[in-house]
């Protein structure tokens, strides 16, 4: 089965096909085989190349937050990505990113400062929710326009961490 997503801000297609109790798994050039078991309606255990990695998933609205390796992706199916996109609830109007809080937590850190220059990946701010630490990160080259948090501060669903601006060409 080929599944069409929005993987942070990124369309991907993920190829899976269940063969002896094992998935395989193809995106983009990566391919591999995993034992994926529910361990509940939020947590997953993925087993890769004799790793075990516990995968935690969250809802909010339309978007799925997946935390993995202390990591934050967040995932939309195409449909409801353009329905974030045109309510501006990732994109903001002048062409510049909103970042906001995937779910309720607190700011353990804010690593960027108005007017610092930022590269696409580059930890922006580490909320703590669900007893875990997860690195909030820029998805594009740019500028911090404005931080709206400071550490300590807990914060909702949807809350707008940090606004960053296009670095000029």
């Amino acid at each position: 089965m080929e599944f069409e997503y929005i993987v942070d801000g990124v369309p991907r297609k993920i190829a899976v096909e269940k063969k002896n109790g094992t998935f395989l798994v193809r995106a983009a050039e990566l391919a591999f085989a995993a034992d994926i078991v529910a361990l509940s309606d939020s947590e997953i255990m993925l087993r890769v190349d004799g790793r075990t990695t516990i995968v935690y998933l969250a809802r909010d609205g339309k978007r799925k937050i997946v935390f993995v390796d202390g990591r934050t992706v967040v995932v939309l199916e195409p449909d409801a990505a353009a329905e974030a996109f045109s309510r501006a609830d990732e994109k903001a109007l002048d062409g510049g990113l909103q970042i906001r809080a995937p779910m309720p937590g607190k700011v353990i850190k804010v690593q960027v400062a108005e007017g610092e220059d930022v590269r696409k990946h580059q930890t922006l701010a580490i909320v703590e929710a669900m007893k875990m630490e997860n690195e909030i990160t820029s998805a594009i080259d740019g500028r911090v326009k404005k931080v709206h948090v400071a550490a300590g501060e807990l914060v909702d669903a949807d809350k707008m961490l940090i606004e960053l601006e296009p670095k000029n060409l």
